[in-house]
């Protein structure tokens, strides 16, 4: 059981319906997703509470591994960031709360709160129906992404496409995939948080994930790693290819774009770009349709 506020206890797989209860009435902000929480749990230190029936998490940053505060609900709001800013700055050193989802953060008394956009950390949501006709863009309305998956497509005919479950994928290949990526980009993945949260994702076969998989023959070239969260939405977690195939992720997520629309997902969360240039210019290319916004909150005073 998630404990009262000033009460903290260790995020756990048990913890998870206990969790999406404070969250299913939300928007699916990634970071309050229980798959993402469990994944990114990479130093076993994330922490849960509750506070005026809100869920207050205690977050380490995804690259700096820094400790901070956020919650999410919505009773109470104001007493709640009050009460957890005075704790943040007590027991860590920080003056300010992260990842607030912009739902909860308009709420607070702008007298009383300083309430700063976070574009660093806004989720990026895409259209489905975008995504699946990547590769059929007509030539008068052809975008980067589109060129990128005609291009895959006609250098790469043979390529083939596996769709697993938690329980059916190849841990092994998919993991040398990630490390063969971390290799090209010089990058020691045993240092990678990321590669951390990917190996914990896998090593779980109850997360519910898709992994859409690209093979050349028996070789795997390419994945995505895919959630299905509602009706209408669904959440990428990890993605990893071969980029000496051109257009390999393009291609990537308009077969994930075709599976999600034979289910009737409209949207897909493809996650926050962490202020990393590169990566903003590569989820940006899917042409978002909006974000979920985050806010980072402070005292006024």
């Amino acid at each position: 059981m998630i404990p009262s506020y000033p009460e903290f206890k260790k995020l756990e797989w048990r913890n998870k319906e206990e969790v999406t209860r404070f969250t299913q009435s939300f928007l699916p902000y990634s970071d309050f997703n229980f798959v993402s929480l469990s994944s990114w749990n990479t130093n076993d230190k994330m922490m849960l509470s509750q506070l005026h029936d809100n869920l207050v998490v205690l977050f380490y940053d995804y690259l700096s591994e820094k400790p901070f505060l956020s919650f999410i609900g919505s009773t109470n709001l104001s007493e709640t960031a009050t009460e957890l800013l005075e704790y943040s700055k007590r027991n860590f050193q920080v003056d300010f709360l992260k990842l607030i989802p912009e739902s909860v953060a308009l709420d607070l008394p702008d007298n009383k709160f300083r309430i700063v956009p976070d574009e660093d950390s806004h989720d990026y949501i895409l259209s489905v129906s975008f995504l699946k006709d990547l590769c059929r863009q007509p030539a008068s309305k052809i975008t980067h992404a589109g060129k990128g998956c005609k291009r895959f497509l006609k250098f790469y005919p043979h390529y083939h496409v596996k769709r697993f479950s938690d329980k059916e994928i190849s841990i092994n290949e998919h993991i040398a995939l990630f490390k063969s990526w971390a290799d090209n980009k010089n990058h020691n993945h045993g240092e990678l948080n990321e590669f951390k949260a990917f190996e914990r994702l896998l090593l779980n076969n109850e997360n519910g994930n898709i992994i859409v998989s690209f093979y050349d023959g028996n070789l795997l070239i390419g994945f995505v790693t895919v959630e299905i969260l509602s009706n209408d939405y669904a959440m990428a977690h990890f993605g990893k290819a071969n980029t000496s195939y051109k257009g390999i992720y393009d291609a990537l997520l308009c077969e994930v774009g075709k599976m999600l629309d034979e289910k009737g997902i409209k949207y897909l969360n493809f996650e926050q770009d962490l202020g990393i240039p590169t990566l903003r210019l590569s989820k940006s290319k899917y042409k978002p349709v909006f974000f979920l916004k985050k806010f980072i909150i402070t005292k006024t005073t």
